[in-house]
This record gives structure tokens, sequence and C-alpha cells, in this order.
């Protein structure tokens, strides 16, 4: 990058969403279907984040950003795709200790002293949403932070009494409440079972406590080994996060941690790998982003092996768990375009066609909650086109993509839309279709960020192709997906009437 725009600092940080600055109509590139293999052999050369990311999004927050309401009943006017279901996840920013490798909106050590204002904010926050969710259900709750259970008891009670005062959540719902080590005594338990929480998600990272000194974590193993097996008695349904790619670690320090929860008898492990690319700055975006990423693959892939040998069965792309006694159903139903309220700073929903997300400052969210508002400062606008392939993306991207259920949900034939695309990554060994079931291959390890993205409409990528060059040439899927041109072998045909823009209060869906 010979000069550096306003979008860009001179570490080439972006500063700001670039906007669109080209008025006329551009020319796409249209490829036939053998020219589309090879456009993409050559363009797939690029290693895009590690393996596997912590988030990950369709459409990529650029150009549909759209003011968002005040109020949640214009914020969920649109029909839903899933009607009469919606989730809920809650942020809780407060931690023990400052991770070195968070980059999460967190408020550590003494910050905990804000905690029961924030409490009393987040109820408040709770009842903005209640009369629009009215005669709709809740089938999940994730309570996510920071560190939720490093919460009071007093307060943790005060939460749950407040989501079932202002939403109806179904019965046996699935509710997750993350936990760190050295937050979560016996009582604690026994309150958080009381109140219908049937999963943990217990943060450990690793077992080797030569690691764990490097990451700023205040616990033992010992300590964690106990609030472990305690949480297995009272709450049974337990999954532990685990962590690889660490520098100087090694090469089986991730299978002896997997190994030795399995003993403890966790039924669900979910393996993420360090990136060090969003906790410390960087000199460039562009690839390769980390020198272990080779490494980081076969540590993966080693994990999956014993994993699946252990009995484990793969319901993420990087979540394992043993189906007799554990659950997923938050996280998966995320990808079914189910409405998320979300709930607290920084936090991330989605209405009906609009992922949107929560003030990341305190300040900000008490002044426009004490408004009556809705602390929603982001939200994209999606058309059909989009709705339809977030899900599409989202699944490819982390499990996979039921072709049937595609068509039956939105009219659309996915191997009639993309057939020259799918053919394509088909021959090089990058997606395989079996039962009609579409996945990613092991093949596909070097691009699994990528690939997924390439199903994007082509009118999103024609709006791409607007984008300051700079930016384009920085970021690897900008810049492949407007290189690769027109990927669609027909153009969309939505043959669902309730997709139609209408509101979706005092309407009814058929379904």
């Amino acid at each position: 990058m010979k000069e550096y725009s306003p979008y860009f600092n001179k570490r080439s940080r972006l500063l700001k969403i670039p906007e669109i600055v080209r008025e006329e109509p551009i020319e796409r590139l249209d490829f036939g279907p053998e020219q589309l293999k090879k456009r993409l052999s050559a363009l797939l050369t690029i290693q895009n984040d590690f393996f596997p990311c912590f988030d990950w999004s369709f459409p990529p927050p650029l150009l549909n950003k759209a003011s968002p309401p005040q109020d949640a009943h214009r914020l969920f006017e649109k029909p839903s795709i899933t009607p009469g279901w919606y989730s809920i996840y809650l942020h809780s920013p407060f931690c023990k200790t400052l991770c070195n490798f968070c980059y999460y909106a967190v408020i550590p050590g003494h910050g905990i002293e804000k905690a029961e204002t924030y409490v009393s904010y987040l109820i408040k926050e709770m009842a903005l949403y209640a009369k629009t969710m009215e005669g709709q259900v809740c089938e999940s709750i994730y309570f996510g932070g920071g560190t939720p259970s490093y919460l009071s008891n007093e307060l943790l009670g005060a939460i749950f009494e407040g989501l079932n005062t202002y939403f109806d959540i179904e019965k046996g719902a699935e509710i997750t409440l993350e936990a760190a080590p050295g937050t979560l005594g016996f009582d604690k338990l026994e309150l958080l079972k009381e109140h219908g929480v049937n999963r943990l998600s217990y943060g450990i990272q690793t077992l080797d406590e030569r690691l764990l000194a490097d990451l700023n974590r205040e616990y033992s193993v010992s300590v964690a080994t106990e609030e472990l097996e305690n949480a297995r008695s009272v709450i049974g349904n337990v999954n532990v996060d685990t962590m690889y790619g660490f520098d100087n670690e090694e090469d089986d320090a991730l299978i002896k941690t997997l190994t030795r929860l399995h003993e403890l008898g966790i039924p669900s492990l979910s393996i993420y790998a360090l990136d060090k690319q969003r906790s410390v700055a960087k000199e460039s975006f562009g690839p390769p982003k980390d020198e272990l990423y080779d490494k980081k693959i076969e540590q993966f892939s080693a994990a999956k092996s014993l994993l699946g040998s252990l009995g484990y069965d793969q319901v993420l792309q990087n979540v394992f768990v043993n189906p007799l006694r554990s659950s997923y159903k938050h996280q998966l139903r995320r990808w079914d375009n189910l409405p998320l309220v979300a709930l607290g700073v920084n936090a991330q929903g989605y209405a009906p066609r609009r992922p949107y997300q929560n003030t990341g400052s305190l300040k900000s969210y008490y002044q426009l909650i004490d408004e009556g508002k809705l602390p929603v400062v982001s939200m994209d606008e999606l058309d059909q086109e989009l709705e339809l392939c977030r899900e599409l993306t989202s699944k490819l991207r982390f499990t996979e993509v039921d072709i049937a259920e595609m068509k039956s949900k939105y009219g659309v034939r996915i191997l009639n839309v993309y057939q020259h695309l799918i053919t394509a990554l088909e021959e090089l060994g990058f997606v395989e279709n079996s039962n009609n079931i579409l996945r990613m291959t092991n093949s596909a390890a070097y691009y699994n960020n990528i690939i997924p993205m390439l199903f994007a409409p082509d009118s999103f990528k024609e709006k791409l192709l607007g984008l300051p060059e700079e930016y384009i040439e920085a970021f690897p899927i900008p810049y492949i997906l407007t290189q690769m041109g027109a990927s669609q072998s027909r153009q969309f045909a939505f043959s669902k009437a309730e997709l139609a823009d209408i509101p979706m209060s005092g309407v009814e869906n058929d379904v």
C-alpha cells in the first residue's frame, strides 16, 4: 500500500468502515464454469485467519449499515423465518483478571464494584423488549462475558428473576452460563441449578500450568479440577473451553489437556486457536497471519481424531460433545436465522434480517436506557438474498448445509443457484456433497474462512467493487470476492410469501 487513506492509520489498521465511493454501475467479472475453477485455484492461495476462529459472520459488516431503531417493536418488525421462537444472549463484562488473549468487552479486577448498578440496568433493558416478545417463546439463553460466574449469588438471582418476569421461557430451555476457575463455589452451582441453568461453559484453556503462567490466569489446575468435578455432579452438562497455539507449547499439550478432561468425565469440549492478531498490534492485515498456522492445523486435526476415537460427536467445527450427556442447542440454532435478543454492553443480537450490536460503553448504555431507548448502536439491513446466504455460509463454515432444508425454508434450490461454484469447489477438493448434505473437506482448512464467503450473492460482490482499492487489497475476503467475479449459475428466485416485507406484529405467519 503506497498511500494511506482516511480509512487506515500508518499501521494499516482499519479506523472506520469504508463507504462506497463509486456512483456508476460497475461491470463485474464473469467466467464460465471452467474459467471459474481456474480462477478459484489461483485465488485460494491466501491464508485467512487462524483455524478455527472465535468469531465469523456473514455478511461482513461493511456495506449494509443502517440506523438502528430506538425501540424493540421497530427493531423486530420484519417477519421471522422461524416464527414464534427466539433466544437470548446476556453479557456480563466483569472478570477477576484480564487474560492476555482476550479481546472481548470486559471490566477486570475492582470493576466488579460496578456490578450492582450494571445488573439493575440489565433488568431495565429486559423490560424494553418484553411487550415486543409477547406471544413468542424463548428456547435458549446464553449468559456470556466476561465471567458471569464472577457475579455474586444475589445479583445472579436478580438476573434470572428478571428473565422470568419479562420473557416466556420454554420449560426445559437450554440455559448456559459461562464460568471461570475460582468463581464457581458449590453454593453457586446449587443456586444456578435452582434457577434453571442446565449447561455450563467453563474456560480453562489449558491444564499445562507452565502455559497458564503466561495467560494472566489466577487459578491452579487442582482448583479447576475440583470445581469441574462439582459442576459435573450438580449440573452435569458441562463444556470446557480449551486453547492451543501458545508460544513454546509442546506438540502434545492440547492432546494431554483433552485426554485429562475426558478422564474427568467432561461431556463437551470446545477447541480454539490462540489468536494474537486480535490482541497484539500488527503491521499489516495481509497473509500469512501467524507463523504457527501450519502447526495449528496439525494440532486441531490430531485433537479431532482423538475426540472422535473417544466417542465425541463434532456438532460445530470446534465443538465436540457426548450426545448422551450434553447439548449445544443455542449456538447451533444461531445459524437457523433464529431471532436473538441481545442484553448488556457490546452484546450482539439478531432481529429478522437485522444483525445488531449494543454499545460497548457503560456510560452510553446507561444513558440510552434511562431515555427509554434500546442501547443499540449498529445494525445491518439484510435483504432476502443476504438472509438466506447468512444461513448458508454460516452452516457451511461451522457445520454442514442440508440442501433440502434450505429449499423448504427459503424456496431456493441451492444446487441450481450455485451449480458452477459447487462443482468447481468439489473438483478442487474443498467441498463435498453427500446425500444432499454440503460440507467443507479437510483440504479446506487453509481457506475455511474464505470458502463460505464465496457463496455471497453476485450483487454483494458488485457492491464490494465500490470500496476503496486499498481496502480491497489489504483484506483477503474483499479481494478474493471481487477478483473472483460472478459465481452464481442462476439468480435467486424466492417462492415463499411469508418472506415479504410485512410487519411481524399482528400478522399470522402461515408456515
